[in-house]
């Protein structure tokens, strides 16, 4: 891995580590962070790219070495070729190929959102790799009734034939971009947190003084694999390691409170040690106020400190 330096478009300097791109079948993935420590993966949420982890970074234990990987599409990873369509297991399959190019047994999961969703899949589908999870602001894999699985497929196949018209990249000037997070976040994000996010989603053009192209790719709002609740429950019931899930006061509310209990019951039978704390904020509270966030994740990480480090 090579140390970088990565400057946003309005001229702030922010500081990466490591950045490195790992091969994979259709380009490569990218992943930043240190060369050495206690690895935990971390996945970013749906519009995001591993900038969602870089207020929360230095505030984790000094042997935690914080992988952050990019999903296909997002950040400085590839994309799909054009034609090919993502699900929700395209994701966990990306997290087995990230542990096996690094050769650890055991890893620890940190996601946000649609990233905790994919470590939910990976940690059920390969518990024998996970050694513990931590899930921010999701307390299960979004999920659709049986009755209405037709339906909810034949729209997601119908918007993503139309997608795959767009995937040419935008011109947009920086606060245009700016604009764009703050209108399809909906508030979750501040300024500063915009500008962090814009890092590694921007690509400046070399003739014109305020002109970026910004990615249009927008099969990655879209997973085409959607899941039954059963389905949901089987996986889940597989998940062993010790988990946190982190809920934000003013983040995602997408069941009931009976649903609610009923997870939270299975976590506790299933898994070795389970957690669930409440902070106050938004949904991306762990970008905009990880000081909120970190210590709950410290703590869950203490009984890791005699547990085998990686170096590449």
């Amino acid at each position: 891995m090579k140390s970088i330096t990565a400057a946003s478009a309005n001229s702030q300097q922010l500081e990466f580590q490591y950045d490195a791109q790992i091969p994979v079948p259709w380009g490569h993935m990218s992943v930043w962070g240190p060369d050495h420590g206690i690895p935990v993966l971390a996945i970013h949420g749906l519009m995001d790219n591993a900038g969602s982890f870089d207020t929360l970074a230095p505030l984790l234990p000094t042997n935690i070495r914080l992988v952050c990987l990019e999903l296909c599409g997002h950040g400085y990873s590839s994309t799909y070729p054009p034609g090919v369509v993502l699900h929700y297991f395209d994701h966990a399959y990306h997290v087995k190929l990230v542990v096996d190019h690094f050769k650890w047994d055991k890893v620890v999961l940190l996601g946000h959102s649609i990233g905790a969703i994919t470590l939910f899949l990976f940690a059920s589908l390969f518990p024998e790799n996970v050694s513990r999870m931590i899930s921010l602001d999701l307390v299960k894999p979004f999920s659709v009734s049986v009755s209405k699985l037709p339906v909810v497929m034949r729209g997601i196949i119908t918007q993503m034939r139309e997608f795959s018209e767009t995937g040419r990249p935008l011109t947009v000037r920086y606060e245009e971009a700016r604009q764009s997070i703050f209108d399809n976040y909906k508030g979750s994000v501040d300024e500063k947190a915009a500008d962090f996010l814009l890092v590694r989603s921007l690509k400046k053009k070399a003739d014109a003084e305020d002109a970026y192209e910004l990615p249009n790719d927008l099969r990655i709002l879209v997973r085409t694999l959607t899941l039954t609740e059963e389905q949901i429950k089987v996986l889940v019931t597989n998940i062993r390691c010790p988990l946190l899930i982190i809920r934000a006061s003013n983040g995602l509310k997408n069941f009931t409170e009976d649903v609610l209990k009923e997870y939270l019951g299975i976590y506790q039978a299933s898994s070795a040690d389970f957690r669930i704390v409440n902070v106050a904020g938004s949904h991306h509270v762990h970008l905009t106020h990880p000081e909120r966030v970190a210590p709950h994740i410290r703590e869950f990480l203490l009984p890791l400190a005699s547990f085998p480090t990686s170096k590449l």
